[in-house]
């Protein structure tokens, strides 16, 4: 039917070759393709009609209609859901009576012991005869002082595990030979370590003989002064009373004091000498395995007859000398003078708490704080820096602005229009604009506007005129007030 139109038939009257095929209605082209039994023919008619009975009772029509499952995905794929509770036991007891293995999380039950016997019960093996407990095995109990003490022992393990190191401690980065931490680095010279072929090396030739020529002993005489002499001939005159050489004197004044016009300050060397004495006991007594702290205070104790924990200070050194620990008593007094620990200082009843001088002596309690213990000048503050400078500008007070005068009052006709570019008044040629006519003026000012027009006696009455009937303008008329004053003053006469 695509075709019709688009081609030209040229032999309509001729017929077809062959012979004409007769047409039956029961014999059409689909039924004689058709090759099937009787049986297989009355199987497919039951079926479709079966089918057709089927999707007519549930509303829909063959085969129109499609086919849609009832059953969605989720419950396709959850197969466990769909199963009932006589399945799922069935299921059950096959596998727990042809699954020989243990289930998962559960012993394989052996029927080998009584029910009685649980482990909740009974508990198999040899009793451990051990009085201390698992805690005490596995974490003894230690004092401070042996943790500490084996702490530091097994710190290079702990670096080898942690990489972790005391503050300002020397990495070792463990390089292998030939490599060694002790060498010096760079290439090795050939010189005698011990020093014993220095004196031949300054000797210049054998059988002490020295070759000096004159000319260098010249040079040598006026360049260098020899050992333990002086010059012969100085080239400038030097002063009798001049010492050569260091000073054996120090005075107080040191060349910040000269710069900064500050007063000497007093010597606070003998404090800090004290305070790193005490600093070196502490790691001291910290690091010797065979001393603890409870040895010293058990010590003191004894010796305290009276417990009231204080005892001379005489008496504690002595104790401690006792034990073998040489401290500097000097240095200890001046640093328990500067905590204040002594009671009673330079009396006969002087004494010490000797619980807080142990806690002093161990490392693992904070020293007190010392604060700043060097002596500020009073006039350390006055100098004139670049910052202080900048700073001070914030007390100055900022400069007063100029005090502008008012701006005149604008008027409505202030504005220029197209009249007044085409026909200006002479006013406006002049410079004036309407503004000014008014502006309030003074009584002076109207006066040498108004002098050539207006006679003295007729200004002031028109002006007492205008300060009755305008009392709010404090004293002051506009041009356009006066003239219309005026105005009206030649009309009345």
């Amino acid at each position: 039917m695509a075709n019709i139109g688009r081609f030209r038939n040229r032999n309509g009257d001729a017929r077809a070759a062959g012979v004409v095929s007769t047409i039956d209605a029961e014999n059409t082209t689909s039924n004689c393709l058709i090759n099937a039994q009787p049986e297989e023919i009355a199987e497919h008619l039951i079926t479709t009609d079966c089918r057709r009975q089927k999707l007519k009772s549930a509303g829909q029509l063959w085969p129109e209609a499609p086919y849609l499952p009832a059953v969605s995905v989720p419950d396709l794929l959850a197969v466990e859901t769909a199963k009932t509770r006589f399945t799922v036991f069935k299921e059950k007891f096959s596998e727990d009576m042809y699954l020989k293995s243990a289930k998962l999380g559960e012993a394989k039950p052996t029927f080998s012991k009584p029910d009685h016997v649980t482990n909740l019960s009974c508990t198999f093996g040899q009793q451990t005869k051990s009085p201390s407990s698992l805690y005490d095995l596995v974490l003894p109990r230690k004092p401070a002082e042996q943790v500490n003490r084996e702490f530091a022992k097994f710190h290079d393990k702990y670096v080898l595990s942690h990489n972790h190191y005391f503050p300002s401690e020397q990495v070792n980065r463990r390089y292998a030979a030939p490599f060694r931490q002790q060498d010096t680095f760079g290439r090795a010279t050939q010189g005698d370590v011990s020093g014993q072929l220095v004196k031949r090396c300054m000797q210049q030739c054998a059988g002490h003989v020295i070759i000096i020529s004159k000319e260098q002993m010249d040079f040598i005489d006026r360049t260098y002064p020899r050992i333990g002499k002086k010059y012969k001939i100085y080239p400038y005159t030097v002063p009798s009373h001049l010492t050569y050489g260091t000073p054996t004197y120090v005075p107080d004044c040191d060349c910040k004091m000269l710069i900064e016009d500050i007063a000497p300050c007093r010597s606070n060397q003998h404090l800090l000498d004290a305070l790193g004495h005490l600093n070196m006991w502490r790691h001291k007594l910290q690091k010797r395995s065979d001393f603890h702290m409870f040895d010293l205070i058990s010590v003191l104790e004894h010796s305290d007859k009276e417990q009231t924990r204080h005892l001379p200070l005489k008496k504690i050194f002595e104790m401690m000398h006792r034990m073998h620990l040489y401290i500097d008593i000097h240095k200890m007094r001046t640093t328990l003078a500067h905590f204040k620990l002594i009671l009673d200082e330079n009396c006969a009843t002087e004494r010490v708490n000797y619980d807080d001088f142990c806690r002093l002596l161990n490392i693992q309690n904070p020293l007190p704080t010392t604060g700043n213990i060097s002596t500020m000048p009073a006039n350390v503050y006055n100098k004139e820096t670049t910052y202080r400078l900048l700073c001070s500008d914030l007390g100055k007070q900022p400069n007063q602005a100029p005090m502008r005068k008012p701006k005149p009052q604008q008027f409505e006709d202030e504005a220029t229009n197209v009249k007044e570019l085409l026909t200006p008044d002479i006013s406006s040629l002049y410079g004036v604009s309407p503004s000014d006519f008014q502006l309030q003026r003074p009584k002076e000012h109207l006066e040498q506007i108004f002098k050539d027009i207006v006679n003295v006696s007729d200004f002031e009455t028109i002006w007492q005129q205008l300060i009755a009937t305008h009392k709010d303008q404090n004293g002051s008329v506009s041009v356009v007030q006066f003239r219309e004053a005026m105005d009206n003053m030649e009309t009345t006469s």
